[in-house]
């Protein structure tokens, strides 16, 4: 989480519910239109969030959480255009 931003754990626990409603919303043919440009906006919102993890995990040492941290932020792209083409195909 960039240190910028304040409510550091609300805003954590919001980014959660909000990609579980996400996912619930692709579920359906009726808000799946919604559901994935609103996915693709949040995914694109997260990705400052997962490139500060990635910056702390690099300076920790823990190898496991190194990779995991770094293999996650070229996987946001393929979700973002996953989350438009379903968008785009509703």
């Amino acid at each position: 989480m960039p240190k910028q931003l304040p409510a550091h754990r609300e805003i954590i626990l919001a980014s959660g519910v909000a990609e579980l409603l996400c996912a619930a919303g692709l579920l359906a043919p009726r808000t799946r239109k919604v559901a994935g440009y609103a996915s693709a906006a949040l995914l694109a919102g997260v990705f400052p969030g997962n490139v500060q993890m990635a910056a702390d995990a690099l300076r920790g040492d823990n190898p496991g959480l190194k990779a995991a941290a770094l293999a996650r932020l070229p996987l946001q792209w393929p979700m973002i255009r996953s989350a438009l083409k379903a968008a785009r195909t509703a």
